[in-house]
């Protein structure tokens, strides 16, 4: 595990109708020098059998099963504590990777000095065909403060295709991993802000597959809730449901009150603020609002008053 450059750690859980795809994509990439850690969450279907299969076939992959089902947070950091590599990469059991993908962003990594390159990316569907094109950038090598940074992301992130970049390890190791909700990607990532820059690379290179049909808004939370418990959907309550989002802005106030980042009072507090803004009331409960406000208020003044939020007090 020592020699290789770069860990891919594949969590996965009832995956069997698209791992064997999904291991295929990754064996093909032309960049050689890595290891593929699968995290099994005691499947239940022929996961495992497939797994097996492919680890005899290639020495580079080590399968673990787990005994019992420990929830989706805990296999995402079980791979990620056993990555001994510089680089490491969450590979999820049903996507697809252009066989560059590795190639063509693991430079950024070496000679930008970010903790994280990624590329623009694709949904497809259970079929293979190709969907919306996400091309949200989330770069900031321009911006050198990092809360600047953080702000940055808090304000603009919107679209999942930046998580299943490649990451510096060490950067990763250095998050608080130990998240309670189910958006945990969201709260990762405003941690690496604080870490590090980040870098789109312009060229789609990975593609994630939508293995469900549409869903609400209260069956989405409680799917997610279920899978990173590690329990049937059934057994999460509305209670929790409801809860969720609470939760999830704790989890991100929780980051500014980090030791690590030695964040002075003051800028606590704006963090704060910024924090209630976007994540409850400019996302949820400031849609309606925004709009009646804007029909109260001169322009000009609505204007300035959602500049305020958005420039805030640290530019680049």
């Amino acid at each position: 595990m020592n020699e290789a450059l770069l860990t891919m750690g594949m969590p996965v859980y009832n995956e069997d109708k698209y791992i064997g795809q999904a291991i295929e994509y990754l064996l093909a990439q032309t960049f050689k020098d890595f290891i593929l850690i699968i995290s099994d969450n005691a499947s239940t279907d022929k996961t495992q059998q497939i797994c097996e299969y492919y680890a005899k076939k290639d020495k580079r992959i080590i399968y673990i099963r787990h005994k019992e089902n420990k929830g989706s947070l805990f296999n995402y950091r079980y791979v990620l504590e056993q990555a001994k590599t510089p680089y490491f990469v969450w590979s999820f059991g049903h996507d697809k990777w252009h066989p560059c993908f590795v190639e063509k962003l693991l430079p950024a990594l070496i000679e930008r000095k970010v903790v994280l390159s990624y590329s623009e990316s694709g949904y497809i569907g259970r079929d293979g065909a190709p969907g919306k094109i996400l091309r949200d950038d989330y770069t900031t090598i321009n911006i050198d403060k990092q809360v600047a940074r953080y702000l940055y992301i808090l304000r603009n992130y919107k679209m999942p295709n930046i998580f299943q970049g490649i990451w510096l390890t060490e950067a990763l190791k250095n998050c608080d991993l130990n998240i309670k909700s189910p958006l945990a990607d969201i709260i990762i990532v405003e941690q690496a802000a604080f870490e590090g820059k980040f870098k789109q690379h312009k060229e789609v290179l990975f593609w994630m597959r939508i293995v469900r049909g549409e869903e609400s808004y209260n069956e989405t939370v409680r799917r997610q809730l279920a899978a990173a418990r590690g329990k049937p959907a059934k057994s999460i309550s509305m209670f929790s449901i409801k809860m969720a989002h609470m939760i999830y802005v704790a989890e991100s106030i929780k980051i500014i009150f980090r030791k690590r980042y030695s964040l002075g009072m003051f800028t606590k507090m704006w963090l704060i603020m910024n924090i209630i803004y976007f994540k409850i009331f400019y996302r949820y409960t400031m849609f309606t609002s925004r709009v009646i406000l804007k029909k109260l208020l001169v322009n000009r003044i609505f204007s300035k008053l959602n500049d305020f939020w958005h420039k805030g007090l640290y530019k680049n």
